[in-house]
């Protein structure tokens, strides 16, 4: 209810407003808004970036002043285009204006496609266009309806206004229950959640406290299909410890089981050092490796900047210790990965942040995938609702893809989500224990899952364009009545 109020308000804000003013009042609009919904990025900047609280606090404010730019920007050519048409201005021009500029913010420089406003719609009945449209769809149907809301109480005019909404409530829930995708067999999954101190992970006189611990916790649970550890669980480059993987794999192998792990890969090319953020599968029987279109490794593309790589490194390095974080010089995967095999299982994989990137998911999720897989260690971000939003993000590519959405997590929050978004089970923050759970892979494919947000942006461009030329005509219109007059 809070985000439509927001929206409402902001609409109310920009009404009557000059085009330059609109775009200032969005730009603190959303200043405030991302500023409410991400300050918890301070957390990893103060505690491992090395910084005072006045600089951390000055760059969260710089990171939101960048994002409020796109909410500056819809503001800015609603109110230049859409000053004579309200029927235009809220149930044409603002959702595809928003959806334009949101798409942007998740696309400029890598992209940020955090807070979304279809994310909060995740128990109600606008979640049903998911594997429709996407997160992006559910984002317009806000917009529509907010908009639908304002437009009622601007004009007076209720009709047009609760019709709108009606179609839009009442064709989410007649989705209810369309399936997409089919079950499979069953597979019994076993998440291991180590619970690792952030600041003692990388300390090599730890390293084999958490990896005996880490196999410690698997051991009772080698009856299950699939054992999964977190994000660079193994706090260790591949190559050093090798010989521990061998001694997992054959172990995993001979209970006839299969561990997922993700693990920090080096390679050294053409003499330049590269290091990739990674997820690789253990104990799979002989017959299963490199099997195409499968593979049993995952190496990261969407990077964290500043956490998992730096823009202009040359630059920023020596500026200040929160651009030398730990891990922070990564090199991309490929956009277009294989699957992992697991227990006979297609499995996209996606570390961490890229859960965010539903785009990227689109491209790797096939007919016979099974699950996505997303892991991840949230312990940068501490007691914070970072590790919360992420979490929900990770729920949406359940309701997209009709797949259970399986997330392995250092620290929490560990959780398994089914086919239907709904949940199966969890751990919560800051305990060492293991989720054991049935789960039901689907395969199959959505809309979303084989279109993506093409469609809906191309409608949106295309009406954004017709918006456009009705200015262009409106205005010459204008300027033809006013010669007249004045002859």
């Amino acid at each position: 209810m809070s985000l439509y109020v927001s929206l409402f308000a902001l609409l109310f804000i920009l009404d009557n407003k000059s085009a330059k003013h609109a775009a200032g009042y969005g730009f603190l609009w959303g200043l405030g808004f991302f500023i409410a919904g991400i300050h918890w990025v301070a957390v990893s900047i103060l505690d491992f970036g090395g910084l005072p609280v006045p600089v951390a606090g000055l760059l969260v404010v710089l990171l939101c002043a960048y994002l409020a730019i796109y909410p500056a920007l819809c503001a800015y050519l609603l109110n230049r285009f859409t000053s004579h048409s309200s029927l235009l201005r809220y149930f044409i021009a603002f959702p595809a204006i928003w959806l334009i500029t949101d798409w942007l913010r998740g696309w400029v420089m890598t992209g940020f496609p955090w807070l979304q406003f279809g994310y909060s719609q995740m128990d109600t009945p606008l979640v049903n266009y998911a594997p429709l449209l996407g997160v992006e769809g559910i984002t317009v149907a806000v917009c529509l309806i907010t908009a639908s809301l304002y437009y009622a109480y601007r004009e007076r005019k209720f009709i047009i206004s609760a019709a709108v909404i009606s179609v839009i409530v009442f064709s989410a829930m007649a989705l209810q229950g369309q399936q997409w995708t089919t079950p499979q067999a069953s597979k019994s999954i076993a998440l291991v959640q180590g619970n690792t101190e952030q600041d003692e992970k990388w300390l090599p006189e730890k390293r084999t406290d958490i990896l005996n611990e880490y196999l410690k916790l698997s051991l009772d649970h080698t009856d299950a299909d699939i054992i999964i550890w977190p994000e660079s669980a193994i706090p260790a480059l591949e190559f050093q410890v090798k010989s521990y993987l061998d001694y997992v794999s054959e172990l995993m192998r001979e209970s006839n089981t299969t561990l997922i792990t993700g693990i920090i890969n080096y390679q050294r090319v053409d003499n330049i050092d590269e290091y990739y953020n990674a997820v690789i599968v253990l104990g799979q029987p002989q017959e299963h490796k490199n099997h195409s279109p499968i593979n049993d490794r995952y190496y990261k593309n969407k990077l964290l900047p500043i956490g998992e790589f730096v823009p202009f490194e040359d630059l920023l390095r020596p500026i200040a210790p929160l651009f030398n974080l730990p891990m922070s010089s990564f090199q991309r995967g490929g956009e277009e990965q294989l699957n992992l095999a697991a227990s006979n299982v297609h499995i996209a994989t996606a570390i961490c942040y890229e859960i965010a990137f539903n785009q990227t998911l689109v491209k790797t999720v096939t007919p016979d995938t099974g699950f996505i897989l997303t892991v991840s260690n949230d312990a940068w971000f501490g007691t914070s609702i970072g590790p919360d939003q992420h979490l929900e993000i990770a729920r949406m590519r359940a309701f997209e893809f009709q797949r259970p959405v399986i997330r392995s997590t250092n620290t929490g929050i560990t959780a398994i989500y089914d086919a239907q978004g709904q949940e199966v089970g969890r751990i919560a923050q800051f305990e060492k224990a293991v989720l054991r759970a049935e789960v039901t892979p689907y395969q199959g494919t959505t809309p979303f899952n084989r279109y993506g947000n093409t469609p809906l942006l191309i409608l949106s461009f295309l009406l954004f364009g017709a918006v456009f030329v009705h200015a262009l005509i409106t205005k010459k219109y204008q300027a033809k009545r006013l010669v007249s007059h004045s002859l």
